[in-house]
């Protein structure tokens, strides 16, 4: 459901004026602080919540009683949100890795199987032993999990150095290129797995990303808007310019969001 921006109006009437209706002599316009939409991408909520976060600490609020816990909070939580993050990002880039390994993988079954239909009989005989190697692993590697794969085409590399089956590999144009693609393939898998491999452990241990942002939307929404809504109008010399920066930022966030969903709406 889509939260239009409300914008409230205190009138201040003169009963002095000669009209016989009254004259308004003053009109002071504020904000209601939008809500965050929570179904903001996960990025979007943990941006504009590090924006929230240092329009904060460069306020004049900064030692505020009052605001001082629920920023400790949403900081915790923010930073907590970013990790997971990175941690998914991790797992996007070491799924991409795989994914090239396997279309190499792939690349030197197809072309060895191809051979095994070549009219020349030297050639044909040649491409049986390297098929003979590459199907005690098949192609059903690349459906085993990370490890167990990396194990298995390891294994079938090593095979494949084997001096008979490298003699044969070289009557097969292109298939020790293919490969050689397929080595260099495991090995940027195996040096990412490593590189990221403190993040990948932590998974199953931390709360995704979406739990976390939605942690995070809770404690903007029900803590902090309610809070400033509320000051805002009791309290306007001392919370009125920091509310109005919270809801300039997240009235930007929810405006994007909004847009997003109508473009995706106009092309659906």
């Amino acid at each position: 459901m889509l939260i239009a921006r409300v914008t409230q109006k205190i009138i201040i009437i003169n009963p002095s004026a000669s009209s016989p209706n009254n004259t308004i002599t003053n009109v002071k316009s504020k904000t209601m602080i939008e809500k965050i939409i929570v179904n903001s991408r996960t990025t979007e909520i943990h941006g504009t919540t590090r924006l929230l976060i240092n329009a904060f600490l460069q306020s004049a609020l900064s030692a505020d009683r009052t605001l001082m816990p629920m920023f400790t909070s949403i900081t915790e939580q923010n930073n907590a949100l970013g990790d997971a993050i990175d941690r998914s990002k991790a797992q996007s880039i070491l799924a991409d890795k795989d994914d090239i390994r396997d279309a190499a993988d792939r690349a030197v079954g197809y072309l060895v199987k191809g051979y095994t239909y070549y009219p020349d009989e030297t050639i044909r005989n040649a491409a049986l032993v390297v098929e003979a190697v590459f199907d005690k692993y098949g192609f059903s590697v690349i459906d085993e999990s990370y490890v167990t794969e990396s194990s298995h085409l390891v294994s079938m590399l090593g095979d494949l150095a084997a001096p008979n089956v490298q003699a044969a590999i070289a009557l097969l144009p292109g298939v020790a290129e293919n490969i050689a693609t397929l080595q260099a393939a495991q090995n940027d898998f195996e040096d990412t797995q490593t590189q990221y491999a403190e993040e990948l452990a932590e998974e199953d241990a931390q709360l995704n990303a979406s739990t976390l942002k939605k942690q995070v939307a809770a404690l903007i929404n029900d803590d902090l808007v309610v809070f400033l809504r509320s000051a805002e109008r009791f309290q306007a010399e001392t919370y009125g310019a920091f509310a109005a920066t919270v809801a300039k930022l997240i009235a930007d966030n929810n405006d994007a969001v909004r847009k997003r969903w109508s473009k995706d709406d106009s092309e659906g």
